[in-house]
């Protein structure tokens, strides 16, 4: 949730939900005020988009026409409950259509959709057009957490989304336009297993880390001087 990394131009998650729908449209208005020809993929859940604060930052950006592309990935629950129950509208692109934001549907189980969705909406971004909208139609194989034991959803609908799964289906891709072999698909699993098994032994096997380590990385008054207790 809090992985950040400046190398990448990666800003990492937040624990408050939705919080990086504001952040992220302040990460465009900064791209527009310096003149970059970047623009800032923001996303969230269909949870997070009931928060008040994506209203303010859509309105915000279309009124500043700022350079931010909002992904909502929507797996129908967010955290465990219906769309259907939380919200009037079950198409949430439509959202969008209140601030004239240009915003679409995505086949989320499909990653040609998705690919070719965000190509145009990069493209509208860059042309110095504003934000775009997406709403990418997904779906989640497990519950949220470990303590989710997903009974909000019947086996039944799980199943049918099984076989609509975008790895599955991109492999049968692969080998139909004979990119790649089975055999060779099969070889790229196995080595991924083995890089998961490594890192999986490498963290069990692991010392805890020392109590000292507590307060490195951590802001402190040292750093700020100004801040009082």
């Amino acid at each position: 949730m809090h992985f950040f990394s400046k190398e990448h131009d990666y800003f990492g998650g937040n624990g408050i939900v939705g919080a990086q729908i504001p952040i992220g449209t302040g990460i465009g208005f900064a791209e527009k005020y310096k003149g970059t020809d970047n623009f800032c993929v923001t996303m969230f859940g269909d949870g997070a988009a009931r928060q008040g604060s994506l209203y303010e930052s859509f309105n915000m950006a279309m009124t500043w026409k700022l350079p931010v592309l909002y992904i909502c990935e929507n797996n129908n629950y967010a955290m465990g409950t219906s769309v259907k129950r939380t919200s009037n509208v079950h198409d949430l692109f439509k959202i969008g259509s209140a601030f004239e934001m240009p915003s679409e549907s995505v086949d989320g189980m499909n990653p040609a959709s998705v690919h070719e969705s965000i190509t145009r909406a990069a493209a509208h971004i860059r042309s110095g057009k504003g934000p775009y909208f997406l709403e990418i139609k997904t779906y989640r194989y497990r519950g949220h957490s470990v303590s989710d034991p997903a009974k909000y959803r019947t086996k039944e609908e799980l199943e049918i989304y099984k076989d609509k799964d975008p790895v599955i289906l991109t492999q049968h891709k692969i080998v139909k336009n004979k990119i790649a072999s089975q055999k060779e698909i099969d070889a790229i699993i196995d080595a991924i297993n083995i890089e998961i098994d490594e890192a999986m032994e490498f963290a069990e096997n692991s010392s805890y880390p020392l109590a000292s380590e507590l307060y490195e990385d951590n802001y402190t008054q040292k750093d700020y001087p100004y801040i009082t207790d």
